[in-house]
């Protein structure tokens, strides 16, 4: 297939993560007076949702009416703390047709990340800040930002008042995938204090080195944005996710991956999206690889939430 040549890096690697030139319409969503964000929590858990979807390569409108879908449902269901796939909003990579990103596309298989880019604030989270503000939730919103003639894979959390209050900016490249056309980000862990707890970021490959980072910033749930390259997902995230790297930082996870197309020729990666608690137990777990589900679960508060903490 087009994309064997990905195959290599990934089974010596095993990890894989992803100006807007955007159109120029203007984008509006049906307001509704904005859920306040509480001053104080009375129930002792908090509903979560690890969304798992197939954003399709630089196609930012399909994906944007998609995870705006996904995004109301899980908020339906009561979700309060929502996630997404790596790099949602223009898409990571295309396993079916052999196609990914390039800084400047010269190849057949290659298109120019220039051309879907953005800047943090921009569009998207304008857009789904205003998503996040009408259903009263927390979003965890991955896209490819651009700045400074540069290129990241980053995580950004909206809060429920539609602002951004994390921005960070995946510090690990993965070589086949977001090696060829991002810049390692430098900023430290980004930790928010929350009426849920102290909610902190990372996406995928960040999991060499940021689980130690987001324990010393003292999170309590991370929101990890993953574009997984398997093999055995089921294994990983069922076990060696959990217990080599969930149990020894104490942090809870809510694990957003990516899924396959029906009948679509997928990475080996897809799928077993999840949801763990600090003690590295699998509370919720994707039932498919295919198409679109919406992972919900309770996690339990944190014993101490300060409010007015923010960092």
């Amino acid at each position: 297939m087009r994309w064997s040549k990905f195959l290599l890096f990934g089974l010596l690697i095993l990890l894989g993560g992803a100006a807007v030139v955007w159109p120029r319409q203007q984008w509006h969503i049906a307001m509704q007076p904005a859920a306040p964000i509480p001053a104080a929590v009375e129930k002792a858990t908090v509903r979560v949702a690890a969304i798992q979807c197939a954003p399709r390569l630089g196609k930012v409108l399909y994906n944007r009416e998609l995870l705006t879908t996904l995004v109301t449902q899980a908020a339906a269901k009561g979700a309060k703390i929502l996630v997404l796939p790596e790099c949602a909003v223009q898409g990571y990579m295309d396993p079916a047709a052999g196609r990914k990103w390039a800084v400047r596309a010269s190849q057949e298989d290659e298109l120019d990340v220039s051309a879907v880019a953005e800047h943090v604030p921009g569009p998207a989270t304008r857009y789904f800040g205003q998503l996040s503000k009408q259903l009263g939730v927390y979003l965890a919103l991955p896209l490819i930002e651009a700045a400074d003639e540069k290129y990241f894979n980053t995580l950004v959390l909206l809060d429920p008042n539609g602002e951004i209050t994390a921005h960070h900016r995946k510090k690990a490249l993965w070589a086949p995938g977001d090696g060829t056309w991002a810049t390692a980000g430098e900023r430290p862990a980004q930790v928010v204090a929350t009426p849920y707890g102290r909610l902190g970021l990372m996406v995928c490959y960040d999991l060499h080195q940021m689980p130690k980072e987001l324990k010393r910033a003292r999170a309590d749930i991370v929101l990890y944005a993953v574009g997984w390259y398997g093999p055995n997902p089921e294994n990983f995230f069922g076990d060696v996710f959990p217990r080599l790297y969930v149990q020894p930082s104490g942090l809870a996870v809510v694990a957003a991956n990516w899924s396959a197309e029906p009948r679509q020729d997928r990475w080996p990666g897809v799928g077993c999206s999840c949801v763990i608690d600090a003690t590295g137990r699998v509370v919720a777990m994707a039932s498919t690889a295919e198409g679109s589900e919406v992972v919900i679960a309770d996690l339990p508060l944190p014993p101490r939430i300060s409010v007015q903490e923010k960092e």
